[in-house]
C-alpha cells in the first residue's frame, strides 16, 4: 500500500514544484513585458483575441488590456491563458532570465515618478518664462542687471527640469527597444538646450533674435514631428495615451513648420507637454502596480 502511495506522492510533489516555478516566473514577469510576451505566444499559435477569449472564458477587454500592459492580471487569469496557449514551464524560465539580463524595468519606475514631478515643475516655470520672453520681445522692455541674473537662473532651471522631464522618454525607449524614440529624445534635448542658451547669451549681449525665429520655428517643427512619430510608433502596443500625445505632437510640429501658425502652435505645445506628463504618470502607475505583487504563500504552492 505504502509502495503505491509513494510514487503518487512523488508525482504530486513534482507537479506542485513545477506549478510553483511557473507562479514564481509569472510574478517575476512585470508589465508591460508580460503582456508583450502573451501577445507573442498568441500570435505564434495563430489565434485572434476573440478565439483566445472563447477558449479561456475571459473578457475581450481584459485580454486587450493585458496585452497592452495596462493591467497586471491575477495568477489564475494568466494560468488560464497560458494553458490555452500551451506554454511550457521551460519557456517561462528562459524568458525570465532573458528579461533579467536585458532590462532594468525595476529601476525605470522610480525614474518615471521623478521625471513626472520634474515635468510638473518644468511646466510651471515654462509658463513664467514664456510670459517674460513675450514681454521682452513685444514691448522691448529693458530690465536691470539684477533682473538679468534672475532671468538667467529661470532659464537654467527650465533647462535642467526639461532634461530631467524628457530624459524619461529615453528610458522608455530603452525599455521598449525603440531606438527612434531614444534618438529623438536626445535631439529634442539638444534643440531646447541650444535655444535656451542662445536666449541667455542674447539677453546679456543685447542681440536681436527676430531674424532667427523662422529658423527656430522650422527646426522645432521637424524635431517635434519626428519625436511625436516615435510615440505613435509605440501606440499600437501601449495604448491610447501614446496616440493622444503623438497626435498633439504632430499638430504642434506642423504648426511650427508653417511658421504662420507658430504662435497658435505654442498653445498646442503646452497641451503636448501636458500630455507627455500624463503619459509618464500612467506609465509610472502601471509599473508601480506590477511591482507590488503578492508573495507566493504556502497555500498557493499546494493546490
Amino acid at each position: 500500500m505504502s509502495g503505491e502511495i509513494l510514487p503518487f506522492f512523488g508525482l504530486y510533489l513534482k507537479e506542485s514544484n513545477q506549478l510553483a516555478m511557473v507562479k514564481q516566473n509569472l510574478y517575476n514577469m512585470k508589465q508591460p513585458l508580460l503582456g508583450q510576451k502573451i501577445l507573442e505566444w498568441r500570435k505564434a499559435k495563430g489565434l485572434t483575441q476573440e478565439e483566445l477569449v472563447e477558449r479561456c472564458n475571459i473578457n475581450v477587454r481584459t485580454i486587450q488590456r493585458i496585452e497592452a500592459g495596462e493591467v497586471t492580471p491575477r495568477f489564475y487569469t494568466v494560468k488560464a491563458i497560458l494553458e490555452v496557449l500551451e506554454v511550457k514551464p521551460e519557456e517561462m524560465r528562459s524568458f525570465q532570465f532573458e528579461k533579467q539580463e536585458d532590462t532594468g524595468s525595476g529601476k525605470l519606475y522610480p525614474w518615471l515618478r521623478f521625471s513626472f514631478i520634474a515635468g510638473i515643475l518644468y511646466l510651471v516655470l515654462a509658463v513664467i518664462e514664456s510670459v517674460i520672453d513675450v514681454q521682452l520681445f513685444i514691448e522691448k522692455t529693458s530690465f536691470s542687471a539684477g533682473f538679468g541674473y534672475v532671468y538667467t537662473f529661470l532659464k537654467m532651471s527650465v533647462l535642467v527640469l526639461f532634461i530631467l522631464f524628457t530624459g524619461a522618454f529615453y528610458k522608455l525607449g530603452e525599455t521598449f527597444s525603440n531606438l527612434f524614440l531614444k534618438i529623438m529624445t536626445v535631439m529634442l534635448i539638444i534643440m531646447i538646450s541650444t535655444f535656451i542658451l542662445e536666449d541667455v547669451v542674447s539677453y546679456w549681449s543685447g542681440k536681436d533674435l527676430i531674424t532667427g525665429l523662422i529658423f527656430r520655428s522650422l527646426i522645432s517643427g521637424m524635431v517635434y514631428v519626428l519625436f511625436a512619430s516615435s510615440l505613435l510608433h509605440l501606440s499600437k502596443n501601449q495604448g491610447a495615451t501614446y496616440i493622444i500625445a503623438g497626435t498633439l505632437g504632430i499638430l504642434t510640429g506642423v504648426s511650427f513648420l508653417t511658421v504662420v501658425f507658430a504662435l497658435p502652435g505654442l498653445i498646442l505645445l503646452t497641451l503636448f507637454e501636458i500630455s507627455l506628463a500624463v503619459l509618464l504618470f500612467k506609465e509610472y502607475k502601471k509599473g508601480a502596480e506590477s511591482i507590488i505583487s503578492p508573495p507566493i504563500t504556502k497555500e498557493q504552492l499546494i493546490l
